[in-house]
């Protein structure tokens, strides 16, 4: 998604199921704090209802990374109030290749139903030119209460 700071966003959404089984949007929101561009959002909502997004990051100077962003079940509807965390540096341009984050995932760990996982990609400078050699995993957890 464009942005007004002529960047890149992550749009995202929360639906609800109503008794009648029936979609109702809780909030949405577009994460678009600078001019750089985030795309390839994967989120996740916890048991208390907190909201994890992993995505990929880049633009000049920088190259393709991996962030992360999230919000707490208190907090203003369609904000993401927990501030990104630098999950993943990019380290080299992807070259040759049509292909990006074939395998990526946030997910909600079963342990605690509150640990929120993601895994992404981003390219090493040791990595071979056609192909995506690395990955990385990144974690954000709130105690229960």
């Amino acid at each position: 998604m464009n942005t007004v700071v002529f960047g890149g966003g992550v749009r995202w959404y929360e639906f609800g199921v109503a008794a009648d089984r029936t979609l109702q949007l809780r909030q949405q929101g577009t994460y678009a704090p600078d001019g750089y561009y985030r795309w390839m959002g994967s989120p996740a909502i916890d048991g208390q209802g907190n909201i994890g997004i992993g995505y990929s990051f880049g633009g000049t100077p920088n190259f393709a990374g991996q962030r992360f962003a999230g919000r707490l079940v208190g907090d203003p509807l369609g904000v993401l109030t927990l501030h990104e965390a630098v999950l993943a540096e990019g380290e080299a341009p992807q070259v040759s290749t049509l292909r990006w984050e074939d395998y990526s995932q946030t997910a909600i760990d079963p342990t605690d139903d509150c640990t929120i996982w993601y895994v992404g990609d981003y390219l090493k400078k040791v990595a071979r030119p056609t192909r995506r050699e690395s990955g990385r995993t990144g974690c954000a957890s709130k105690p229960l209460p």
